[in-house]
């Protein structure tokens, strides 16, 4: 190892937020945890002061180019363009097609995770309630797609809002007879499919309706309180009929019964007679990084919208985006908005622009830091779990930290590292037009090792 100590935490890697003056120390935890259901172990970036500390060695940006110039040469099964910048100086260490317009995968998921935060409370949640006028009763979608079916579970993401909760809720609140139950799906608005997306990736449900209400990340439930596979047609009326489902078993001793209603908006009038609220923004956007979660990042998306002012449509939620990197002073030059999860092979951007992203997030400038706790570590967590395997990657692991994307054509990786000579450098390297995903990715994390190893 070269001279210059790193600030040492297993499994994690700490991070200067530069601009704030702040240390944050972003928490590894399993994704895979938080959607099958075990207790989750993530919490908010911490602030935390910085050990000792020798001083920074020289960044060799000679051989910083040279190693990536032979990684590039040698990756012939598709085109790699690259950036690295130091996080504290600014400076640009690297810089190869930074400012073509690239297929991004979902390393575009970065876009939408920074625009969220410039709108939402990290600490906001999202309610799910029902609302009583007379005989009829209006289950409300808030925005909380990571229903589960049984109780609230508090210590869980995925089912931290639980059905069976809500409807005991219902149940305790009402006198007996006969209730219709109707859907308020009016949050979102606009075409719930997006056309950019192909039909494969909607038959293989990488993607599906958007909808302000749904089990499991808009997955059918299955036993156990575990979702499947599947995909549901209209994601908001199944909860809905699980909804009637459970109010009929729990209240057929209190003299209730319930009949599935329509779709129409809750009575200005209506009294909430049961809410349940979802995990945190904050929770909800690390396992959207983590898993890579394609219709958590739209539905995310969407509900920036509604907490800026718009009507949750998907054009609002691009607009949104697109003005929020603008007034940020991030370059959107080149940019092509298709869809707020990188699905689409018609989004464009560049390194460039994913670097000031990742600049700001280490700056730690307002929110933005809340993104670090959610970006898969090397060797470790989430997308990155079984990555940085090889010898020429092994440097990075338990030190790097990146938004991974993966499309049959792109692989890209953008994020930040801590280097041996006490640097923290920030780094995007996308592939496109990927003949074998395997090589991109190989290319990718070697790339990422050379720059941890400076």
């Amino acid at each position: 190892m070269k001279s210059g100590k790193r600030w040492v935490v297993p499994t994690v890697l700490v991070v200067a937020c530069l601009g704030s003056g702040a240390w944050a120390l972003p928490q590894f935890f399993s994704a895979q945890n938080m959607r099958d259901g075990a207790d989750s172990a993530y919490s908010a970036p911490a602030a935390q002061a910085p050990a000792t500390v020798e001083e920074k060695g020289e960044v060799d940006t000679a051989a910083l180019e040279s190693r990536l110039a032979k990684i590039s040469e040698d990756f012939t099964g598709g085109t790699i363009t690259g950036m690295v910048v130091d996080a504290e100086s600014g400076q640009t260490l690297y810089a190869e097609g930074a400012d073509q317009p690239r297929v991004p995968a979902s390393n575009f998921k970065l876009l939408t995770d920074f625009t969220l935060f410039q709108v939402e409370d990290p600490s906001a949640r999202y309610r799910t309630e029902v609302k009583q006028s007379g005989q009829n009763l209006t289950l409300v979608a808030g925005g909380d797609t990571l229903l589960g079916t049984g109780e609230s579970k508090e210590n869980q993401v995925v089912g931290h809002a639980g059905l069976r909760t809500l409807a005991q809720q219902v149940v305790d609140s009402l006198e007996p007879g006969t209730y219709t139950l109707d859907l308020d799906s009016s949050r979102f608005s606009g075409p719930d499919l997006n056309p950019a997306w192909a039909q494969e990736d909607i038959d293989a449900g990488f993607v599906s309706r958007i909808s302000p209400l749904a089990f499991y990340s808009h997955h059918s439930p299955g036993e156990n309180g575990k979702s499947t596979e599947q995909r549901p047609e209209n994601a908001d009326q199944q909860v809905q009929q699980y909804l009637v489902d459970d109010l009929n078993e729990l209240g057929k001793g209190q003299g209730l019964t319930f009949e599935l209603g329509s779709e129409t908006q809750a009575a200005e009038a209506a009294e909430t007679v049961g809410s349940v609220e979802s995990a945190t923004v904050a929770e909800q956007s690390a396992l959207m990084m983590q898993e890579s979660d394609n219709m958590l990042a739209e539905t995310l998306a969407r509900n920036a919208s509604v907490a800026s002012g718009g009507d949750g449509s998907f054009e609002s939620a691009r607009q949104l985006v697109l003005d929020t990197l603008t007034s940020r002073g991030i370059s959107t030059d080149q940019l092509t908005i298709s869809d707020l999860s990188g699905l689409s092979l018609d989004n464009r951007v560049t390194n460039q622009t994913l670097v000031q992203i990742m600049q700001k997030m280490v700056d730690g400038e307002g929110p933005a830091s809340a993104s670090l706790a959610g970006l898969p570590v090397a060797g470790g967590s989430g997308t990155l779990e079984d990555r940085f395997d090889g010898s020429d990657e092994a440097a990075a692991r338990g030190w790097a930290r990146a938004k991974t994307g993966t499309l049959n054509s792109v692989i890209s990786l953008t994020g930040y590292t801590t280097t041996e000579s006490g640097h923290t450098l920030i780094y995007s390297f996308i592939t496109n037009d990927v003949e074998s995903a395997t090589a991109a990715r190989d290319a990718l994390d070697e790339s990422v090792a050379a720059v941890t190893e400076l």
